[in-house]
């Protein structure tokens, strides 16, 4: 891993986490469904380079990182899910 590698990361971590504040807190003019999809897709791209970098599964067989991937699908559809029953 080069150097600047974590670095160029946890800058975007940082600078992601501050446009999902904005979004959150409605700064942005955006619906509340846009909102709320751009949020999720910046999680799971945060979620994403924390994995790759940081837990090094850029490096694992294929194998493993299917099962990773597999188990975050069904993370999210699990939040999804619980989510869509509240307004039930």
């Amino acid at each position: 891993m080069q150097n600047t590698t974590p670095i160029a990361v946890w800058s975007y971590l940082v600078a992601a986490s501050l446009l999902e504040w904005a979004l959150a807190k409605n700064l942005l003019s955006l619906t509340t469904i846009y909102a709320n999809i751009a949020i999720a897709a910046l999680a799971a791209s945060q979620i994403l380079a924390v994995a790759m970098v940081f837990l090094r599964l850029k490096y694992e067989p294929r194998g493993i990182v299917g099962i990773a991937a597999a188990s975050l699908f069904f993370a999210v559809l699990a939040v999804v899910l619980a989510l869509g029953s509240i307004g039930h």
